[in-house]
């Protein structure tokens, strides 16, 4: 699974991007689990960020694709 992070969230993990070899589909709660324990300092914006998988913004009910990408995206604004 290629994730890409974003702002805060690239930030927060020290690169804007990586590769976790995942083989099975994940849960939203499971990203975030594996999200903090390789970057713990994504936990104090867990909350304010949503997630996206291939494009599509992921429920709480849905499963991440594991071959496709996923991108953490925390709140932006414009001016």
């Amino acid at each position: 699974m290629n994730v890409l992070f974003f702002a805060q969230a690239a930030d927060a993990a020290g690169c804007t991007t990586e590769h976790w070899d995942i083989s099975e589909p994940m849960t939203l709660p499971d990203f975030w689990a594996e999200a903090v324990r390789r970057h713990p300092a994504l936990d104090a914006i867990r909350a304010h960020c949503r997630v996206a998988s291939n494009l599509e913004y992921v429920a709480e009910n849905q499963t991440i694709d594991p071959d496709g990408e996923t991108a953490v995206l925390p709140p932006v604004s414009g001016g």
